[in-house]
């Protein structure tokens, strides 16, 4: 059941950030700099570089493009404090969910790889961080 909630959420997650993208597409958005809403008859695809952001009109919900070693990640999350939130984090090789504890720290929830595996976190207490430390959830 757990599990199956996690997928359910990954997925809103991943179609939410798809939604933006759709809703925003143009040359180069900036979250500084509107965009004007897509012609629906009109497809395009939105070019996104290190830095650039996308928020949700109408709603607390922003992706933002980083660096997360030497690839580039797409962060998906919503507005405002973090605590207590959900993040989605996806990158050309994997995909991973994670709830902020704080502002500044976050617990791994889901992870996946594009085409392979998935592992969901069940555990949130200290002796889950030594139990999974193995397993790649932290």
């Amino acid at each position: 059941m757990t599990r199956m909630l996690l997928i359910a959420c990954l997925l809103s997650l991943v179609a939410t950030a798809a939604m933006a993208f759709t809703l925003t597409r143009g040359e180069r958005a900036s979250a500084q700099v509107p965009v004007p809403a897509p012609v629906p008859s009109v497809p395009q695809q939105l070019v996104m570089r290190i830095g650039d952001t996308v928020r949700v009109e109408g709603a607390l919900i922003g992706c933002q493009v980083a660096q997360r070693g030497r690839r580039p990640v797409i962060e998906c999350r919503r507005d405002g404090d973090l605590a207590g939130t959900y993040g989605t984090f996806i990158s050309d090789r994997s995909v991973t969910v994670g709830r902020f504890r704080s502002g500044r720290t976050a617990q791994t929830i889901l992870s996946a790889r594009h085409g392979g595996r998935w592992r969901a976190c069940t555990r949130t207490a200290r002796r889950s961080r030594i139990a999974s430390a193995g397993r790649g959830c932290r």
